[in-house]
């Protein structure tokens, strides 16, 4: 197996930093990887997170889960992408540096396009567009505390759902809006494709370390599904509810410090029932009342920190199309 200049015989795994592009400047533009490809042939599995320059639970664990597996005992091959926007994360933004982009946000990207706009066209081709499986791991930098699956209604749908409900997390949520991302792009192609959102928020301070078991979990519960290595699939909770998302809640416009009931996640809300409310910041008075524009349950997602951005979730409220027995 062979990415660019980074390559791994069967039984071996090895680390390097895949060149997809250069700065205006000629400098290389790279993305740092681990390569690992069992003894027995297999699927090719894709993990893949940091598209946020601010995502950095992943990149704390991903190594470790690297460092760990035994190459020897696997069949097929994993590549593990623990933090992709190199640039983002050097200085502390969501965006590239190079020119302001989200790497989430450019499909599948472009060869003649900008700095990551033909990063993402390099990597995509040289890795995406060989894979079975994706999963793609997002949080709510600092935001926003996540932890459930997303499947999009488009390509293998079926595989994108078992891959999902493989992972261990308490929800998945099937209709994941459509987007750039490349995960959706991976989807459209007929890949097996998760969006799993995991941390963020207070969680990198509060929820650390169950967090980062959570990441640890969902990959290896991902590999275990695509029979890569042995082991049943270990999950979090008794049941996992299978929601079909509707409706997604964000800021209306009103300023102010917000502060969302985090304790009716993964609960039935009814229609008008309050879930949060926007608190004027010098005042200290009430400007807002949000509330559930219909019933559902709601996801384990959302804003958690009281600065949210206007384009920033507040809420997810879904229907439960069933509950499976973990």
């Amino acid at each position: 197996m062979k990415i660019g200049n980074i390559e791994a015989q069967p039984g071996s795994k090895t680390y390097g930093a895949f060149k997809s592009g250069e700065t205006h400047g000629r400098f290389d533009v790279h993305i740092p990887l681990h390569l690992i490809v069992g003894a027995q042939p297999g699927p090719l599995l894709v993990v893949q997170a940091g598209t946020s320059g601010l995502e950095i639970e992943p990149s704390l664990i991903l190594p470790k889960i690297a460092k760990a597996l035994d190459p020897q005992t696997m069949a097929g091959t994993l590549v593990i992408v623990p933090l992709m926007n190199t640039s983002g994360f050097e200085f502390e933004q969501v965006r590239s540096v190079w020119d302001d982009k989200h790497l989430n946000a450019v499909g599948r990207g472009s060869a003649t396009g900008t700095v990551s706009e033909q990063l993402i066209h390099a990597y995509y081709g040289a890795v995406i567009a060989h894979a079975d499986a994706l999963l793609d791991i997002r949080t709510g930098s600092q935001w926003s505390y996540h932890r459930y699956a997303g499947v999009y209604k488009a390509g293998n749908v079926e595989g994108s759902r078992a891959l999902a409900l493989a992972l261990g997390l308490p929800q998945v949520v099937l209709g994941q809006p459509e987007d750039r991302s490349m995960a959706y792009e991976a989807a459209q192609d007929g890949k097996a494709v998760v969006a799993a959102y995991i941390g963020g928020g207070p969680g990198l301070r509060d929820f650390r370390e169950e967090d980062l078991g959570r990441i640890e979990n969902a990959v290896l519960n991902a590999m275990r599904h695509l029979k890569m290595i042995g082991g049943a699939v270990v999950h979090e909770s008794a049941s996992v509810q299978v929601i079909e998302a509707h409706t997604f809640i964000m800021p209306n416009g009103e300023r102010g410090l917000t502060f969302m009931n985090t304790s009716k996640r993964g609960a039935q809300v009814g229609a008008g029932e309050e879930i949060g409310y926007v608190r004027h910041p010098f005042t200290g008075e009430v400007v807002e009342r949000i509330t559930a524009p219909r019933a559902g349950v709601m996801v384990f997602a959302g804003a958690s920190w009281p600065v949210v951005p206007e384009d920033h979730l507040l809420a997810i409220l879904g229907d439960l199309q069933t509950t499976v027995t973990a």
